[in-house]
């Protein structure tokens, strides 16, 4: 009976989880929505900005290949990200993605790979 009550409990929390609300002085990357960064460089920005409330605002993540279109992709899925992952990215001095954005040159393709 009392190891149900534990496991529902865990349950109820681990469901919880994706539904709480932030801080308004937190600036952490929300968990169901992992930062996407076009270079090694943003990301390294962004992880030097440090949430007041938790430190370290997302994990690292070393990608070994962005695709051209990713760029693209992220600026037209700007307009449907919740607004912690906004606060998340304006906060890091990151310049929003918006549908203008130039694509990658020949240079900043190499780099990626």
């Amino acid at each position: 009976m009392l190891k149900t009550l534990v496991r529902r409990i865990e349950v109820a929390e681990s469901a919880a989880v994706g539904r709480l609300k932030f801080s308004e002085d937190c600036i952490c990357f929300p968990a169901r929505e992992p930062a996407v960064f076009f270079s090694d460089e943003e990301q390294e920005t962004a992880y030097r900005v440090k949430c007041p409330l938790h430190g370290d605002r997302f994990q690292k993540h070393y990608h070994l290949f962005r695709p051209a279109w990713l760029r693209e992709r992220q600026a037209m899925a700007w307009k449907n990200r919740d607004a912690q992952y906004k606060k998340a990215w304006l906060a890091s001095d990151l310049p929003a993605p918006e549908n203008g954005m130039p694509p990658m040159n020949a240079d900043e393709a190499r780099e990626t790979i």
